[in-house]
């Protein structure tokens, strides 16, 4: 008995002892925060939890085309990192072999063993990790893809995923495609440091940047002093609104014709800068603009923020004369069938200081010369626009129309002042206004003395081409929220003139117009007369009126640069594209028009204007029926060519290959473009040697891609598909090498 009392009281001795020891850490634990078996410091655990918030970032919205093409968006990008240090732990956590590495990450990276052998070396030197320079930066999934899959071979027997100690930093940054797309226009955006998020900064891109930017969500929760999440708690999550996605009225096709079409222009001519825009006459809807020197949105080498069609002013030459003819004929004082006499019109004064003709002498006062000095004899005002006579203009506006009543009209057709377009209110320019002189208030009426902008004599034009109606040009078609499909803001029609009703007010009757239409017809189809008739496209009805305009610098007119221009529409009765293409050279008598002319037939395929035989090309030719099929271009571009042909072996294209290299440097089409079957794909390598390729059947556009990405000189005859050239195909070809080809 006494036995089973000492066992029960030593029972309760233990439990009370423990009981003891768990009342006193509970108060240690209370009043001291420190757990006494562990030594945890649970105080300081509890102050270390806190309340953290983690930001869920927000997808800048899309810009696209107005098919819906992606032009702009948000991209995943990586840099390449080597961890060198061997203090680091665990099992090949550092670059092991350093020449292994190199052998294996130069291809990929476009870069020599050697460079990345001298970053390496810093192993040597006890540097922990380094970048691996420029080409180690901005590297695509793909690439990142192609590292990660390389083995590890230490030697014969093991092999190891991946390469021991490359590892990767992921950065969001915008993407353009193509890089070349109305570049000045659409802008560029970046990631900013101070605002932790991807920024417009020039362009629609800074425009719609509240639009574009959406909402970032938040996550908050409690996390330990260890940073982790402390059981019992809750998380509460705030999701991520994407940002809008704009729409924008410009075609990808059209665009990237215009492009094409100016960059060949300035290497062709030698020109100092070309621009153009593309837009529908009725509504005002641009189809494309562009402006060169550019830049490539992806690279940000940018010579120049002058966006040309809306920022440059110049004198914009003969294109000016329709709105003297225009105005003459809209105050009931034209008369077509009068006569003038041609080649110089020698200018004198009155006692009021009014302007008028004299049989001369002409150098008192000086003299208005019709082109090369010359003139036609004596030729009617029909037959002056037609051959595009200054002598006619200065007669018409010092005989016939008051050059007041012309001033009120240029006034009327939107010169010298801005637009109004949306987004460009703060950098869009009004034009130069000189008024001052009689000489000056004539001389407007062949462009000459005022400037004026490219958007100014779109706006201005569409009066001529839609029966008086002047309609404003934009380039927003709609923005959309892309988690709803909700159509936020659509752009519309504006009328530049409107009644009370909001219907529009013509600034020219419609008989005005349509006599305009018939001489600027003229214009394009009289072979003797017209001045555009070398713009004259087989099977297209359309009008057009060209220009020459001298350029003013330090006060006084060169005699070796000028502007060329054209200013064009279609079909000619009734025109519903218009296009106005425009560049400075010194060659401004024998250049080509093919240029212009396959950027406008792109145009009013886009436009679905039937009244031309377009061009012929094989880029989506039918005859494949069934088997027709579209692929995503993939990135070749610093890969080798034996990657770059394993990838096209996956699609039914026909491959051209540019040079006798090894290396990728450049592509067409671009990344993430659409081609399809039995089209064209260019892969350029860094080989120096050159073969010329089997032309035959090549649409003009391929000729040009050859062309752009070989910076081989190519003359070009015709139109159509290639059918003759002049060097067999294999031939070695160089850069003096001359390639002649004919289209038909």
């Amino acid at each position: 008995m006494k036995r089973s009392n000492l066992r029960i009281a030593g029972i309760f001795t233990v439990i009370a002892v423990l009981s003891l020891v768990v009342v006193i850490n509970v108060f240690v634990v209370t009043i001291g925060g420190v757990h006494m078996r562990s030594g945890t410091n649970i105080l300081a655990s509890k102050e270390g939890s806190q309340e953290r918030q983690e930001t869920l970032p927000a997808r800048r919205g899309y810009i696209r085309d107005r098919n819906g093409s992606i032009i702009a968006q948000d991209q995943d990008t990586y840099t390449i990192k080597a961890v060198l240090s061997k203090d680091r732990t665990g099992a090949y956590a550092y670059v092991d072999n350093k020449e292994f590495t190199a052998a294996a990450l130069a291809p990929i990276l476009g870069m020599s063993e050697e460079d990345i052998m001298n970053y390496l070396n810093l192993q040597d030197q006890g540097v922990y990790e380094t970048l691996l320079g420029e080409k180690g930066k901005g590297l695509t999934i793909e690439q990142k893809e192609a590292i990660e899959a390389i083995e590890y071979t230490p030697d014969p027997n093991k092999k190891y995923p991946g390469l021991p100690g490359i590892e990767f930093d992921k950065t969001t940054t915008r993407f353009y495609s193509p890089g070349k797309f109305a570049s000045n226009l659409l802008g560029f955006a970046n990631y900013d440091e101070e605002q932790q998020r991807i920024v417009g900064q020039i362009g629609i891109e800074a425009f719609q940047d509240a639009v574009l930017k959406g909402s970032d969500g938040l996550v908050t929760y409690q996390k330990d002093a260890l940073g982790y999440k402390l059981p019992g708690t809750e998380k509460t999550e705030k999701a991520a609104v994407n940002g809008n996605d704009v729409y924008l009225t410009l075609d990808k096709d059209v665009q990237s014709a215009l492009e094409v079409a100016l960059q060949s222009t300035m290497e062709a001519n030698g020109a100092e800068r070309a621009w153009g825009v593309i837009m529908e006459v009725e509504t005002g809807k641009i189809l494309a603009w562009a402006g060169y020197p550019t830049f490539d949105l992806n690279k940000r080498n940018i010579e120049s923020y002058v966006d040309l069609p809306s920022m440059y002013v110049f004198e914009p030459g003969s294109v000016m004369k329709p709105f003297a003819y225009a105005a003459a004929m809209d105050a009931g004082v034209y008369k077509g069938d009068d006569t003038v006499f041609t080649g110089r019109f020698c200018i004198a004064y009155d006692e009021n200081g009014g302007l008028y003709r004299t049989s001369g002498p002409c150098e008192e006062n000086g003299n208005i010369n019709d082109a090369e000095r010359a003139g036609w004899g004596t030729i009617s005002f029909d037959d002056g626009l037609i051959r595009s006579s200054n002598t006619c203009i200065a007669t018409l506006l010092t005989d016939y129309l008051s050059t007041d009543v012309f001033w009120d009209y240029l006034d009327k057709f939107g010169f010298f002042k801005q637009t109004g377009i949306e987004g460009l209110s703060q950098s869009e320019e009004f034009g130069i206004k000189n008024d001052k002189t009689p000489l000056d208030r004539v001389a407007a009426g062949f462009g000459q003395g005022s400037a004026v902008t490219t958007l100014q004599l779109m706006q201005a034009y569409t009066a001529i081409f839609n029966d008086g109606i002047m309609v404003r040009p934009y380039y927003i078609d709609k923005i959309v929220n892309p988690n709803t499909n909700e159509i936020i803001e659509s752009g519309k029609t504006q009328y530049v003139y409107t009644d009370e009703q909001g219907q529009p007010v013509p600034v020219l009757k419609k008989e005005t117009t349509e006599k305009i239409l018939k001489l600027m017809e003229q214009i394009v189809e009289d072979p003797e007369k017209g001045t555009a008739h070398k713009y004259k496209i087989d099977g297209v009805s359309m009008v057009a009126k060209t220009g020459t305009g001298e350029i003013a610098k330090d006060g006084s007119y060169g005699d070796t640069v000028y502007t060329s221009s054209i200013m064009a529409a279609s079909p000619a009765d009734d025109p519903k594209i218009m296009m106005y293409y425009a560049f400075e050279s010194s060659n401004y008598l024998y250049y080509s028009a093919d240029y212009f002319k396959n950027a406008f037939m792109t145009a009013l395929d886009a436009a679905s204007i039937n009244n031309a035989q377009p061009l012929k090309a094989v880029a989506y030719d039918n005859s494949y029926g069934s088997t027709y099929q579209e692929y995503t271009m993939p990135t070749l571009v610093n890969h080798t060519l034996q990657y770059a042909n394993w990838k096209l072996d996956e699609m039914d294209v026909d491959r051209i290959i540019i040079g006798d290299g090894n290396q990728v440097v450049s592509q067409y089409p671009k990344m993430g473009t659409t081609i399809g079957t039995k089209q064209h794909a260019f892969v350029k390598t860094d080989g120096i040697n050159y073969t010329m390729p089997d032309m035959t059947g090549w649409a003009y556009k391929d000729v040009q891609i050859f062309k752009e990405l070989s910076g081989m000189s190519i003359e070009m005859t015709g139109q159509g598909v290639v059918v003759w050239q002049n060097l067999d195909a294999g031939t070695s070809i160089f850069s003096d090498t001359e390639i002649k080809v004919t289209l038909d």
